[in-house]
């Protein structure tokens, strides 16, 4: 008699349970690993493909001047007559921004402003940028624009460093210097001396960079640039959303005790330089809109301490003056505006 072939016992419904949870878990092991490699490798090809799209739609509005062999300043200039009033943006704008009172002095001099290396249309930063490398490239450039007479610095927020170390160096190549809420070595050698504040920064660094490479920055949008729909607001997010501004800022951050060695050998700024310091009225719009709100509308300014004021990012609201103590010209002013 034949023999009919015996079914298999069914898995008892332990074994069961661990088969679905195992199932369930090499499951979930793929769509991590889809989300930790593929959204990272996907928002890196947007911002190559964005960075690319944004040169074809915004080509340099200016010129350029060769600074080193492989680097190009860029810069735009309008108006003529002397002395030269040469913009030193912050580190979150460009060329093009201070566009209405570039306009309105254009009027009477001639007017430029320019693109520090690693921002807007300038060449790519190295890995370290001390202030000294910044300065150099400010040289060159008014060997350019004016060879045979001093100009006029007109400096905000990061831009005030550079401006500083400047005049230090060549104070016969500034007839004056205007700051606008802006930086210099105090400010900059009390936040070294911070070490929260130097560890933030490098970490915050690494982070902004990282986020512009995969095109999170222009996802988030933290100046709420695209709500306004035109084409200077479009502008200036593809110059400041893609990971080139970041690398720049984090490049200041690494030669940040570069810097201040640099400032502790540089010789004193002459106390006849003319120094004017504005102070924005406010403290409002001190940080990005996004994820941050207005928490003071009306603040008036504070007296300042030191050679002028702290660094402030320009801020909403009126400019009022705050003259440095420690410059004769501006202690002239200060009592000229009473």
């Amino acid at each position: 008699m034949t023999e009919t072939p015996s079914t298999p016992p069914a898995p008892a419904p332990g074994r069961r349970r661990r088969s679905r949870r195992r199932s369930r878990r090499r499951l979930f092991l793929r769509v991590l690993l889809l989300i930790v490699v593929g959204a990272p490798l996907i928002g890196w090809a947007y911002e190559q493909y964005a960075v690319r799209r944004d040169a074809r739609r915004f080509p340099p509005p200016g010129q350029f001047v060769q600074v080193e062999p492989v680097r190009r300043l860029h810069y735009v200039c309008s108006g003529s007559g002397s002395p030269l009033v040469l913009f030193e943006v912050s580190g979150f704008s460009n060329s093009m921004s201070f566009a209405k009172a570039r306009a309105g002095l254009a009027q009477r001099t001639h007017v430029c402003s320019y693109d520090r290396v690693g921002i807007g249309w300038s060449d790519s930063a190295p890995s370290t940028v001390p202030v000294s490398m910044l300065s150099k490239d400010l040289g060159v450039l008014l060997d350019e624009l004016s060879p045979r007479a001093p100009a006029i610095l007109v400096a905000s927020s990061i831009g005030g460093v550079t401006a500083e170390f400047f005049a230090r160096q060549h104070p016969e190549r500034v007839a004056g210097l205007v700051f606008l809420d802006a930086g210099n070595s105090q400010a900059l050698r009390g936040a070294l001396n911070t070490n929260y504040i130097l560890t933030l920064a490098t970490a915050g660094c690494g982070v902004l960079r990282a986020a512009g490479a995969i095109a999170l920055v222009r996802l988030w949008d933290p100046w709420h640039m695209r709500r306004e729909r035109s084409e200077s607001s479009a502008r200036s997010a593809a110059i400041m959303y893609g990971a080139k501004p970041w690398v720049m800022l984090c490049a200041m951050v690494r030669a940040g005790q570069a810097t201040v060695s640099e400032f502790d050998e540089a010789p004193p700024l002459r106390r006849e330089t003319p120094i004017t310091a504005l102070s924005a009225g406010t403290g409002a719009e001190l940080l990005p809109p996004a994820g941050f709100s207005c928490a003071v509308r009306s603040t008036p300014c504070a007296r300042p301490t030191g050679l002028w004021p702290k660094a402030l990012l320009a801020a909403c609201g009126e400019w009022c003056l705050a003259a440095a103590i420690s410059s004769p010209a501006v202690n002239r002013r200060r009592s000229s505006t009473r």
